[in-house]
């Protein structure tokens, strides 16, 4: 479940909203996302992956750590650890993993799915269709 956000060193990139599988955040313009939705997190650490600054922590649990103390997280190197070990580097997959910006691209309607993949083909679909 998706902890904390560090609205300190958020830059505003909404790329998290973007990715989130649950909607888990609400966008504010001009300021950092907000965590509307904790309880729908489902841990895929999507967010903490794409974050270009590390400002995401999410935990592994089901329920939010009470009494958490997000300055020891922060200083012990666990809001990268994630990343690091998978080989992604300020919010960018390692070379030749093409999955993750082939998702992100085709949630912003820039990319469409393999045509054989019939549930992110709908998906897509319906994403941009324009109701009145």
């Amino acid at each position: 479940m998706i902890e904390f956000l560090l609205e300190d060193q958020c830059i505003g990139c909404d790329i998290c909203a973007e990715i989130c599988p649950q909607d888990v955040f609400d966008t504010r313009s001009g300021g950092p996302p907000v965590i509307a939705r904790q309880a729908d997190c489902h841990s895929c650490r999507q967010c903490n992956l794409h974050c270009p600054v590390a400002a995401i922590h999410v935990s592994l649990l089901r329920e939010p750590t009470p009494g958490i103390d997000r300055d020891a997280i922060v200083a012990s190197g666990r809001l990268t650890a994630y990343a690091d070990w998978l080989g992604w580097t300020k919010g960018r997959a390692p070379s030749g993993d093409k999955g993750h910006s082939l998702k992100l691209k085709e949630r912003r309607g820039e990319q469409e799915p393999d045509p054989g993949d019939r549930v992110r083909r709908q998906l897509f679909e319906v994403s941009n269709r324009t109701y009145l």
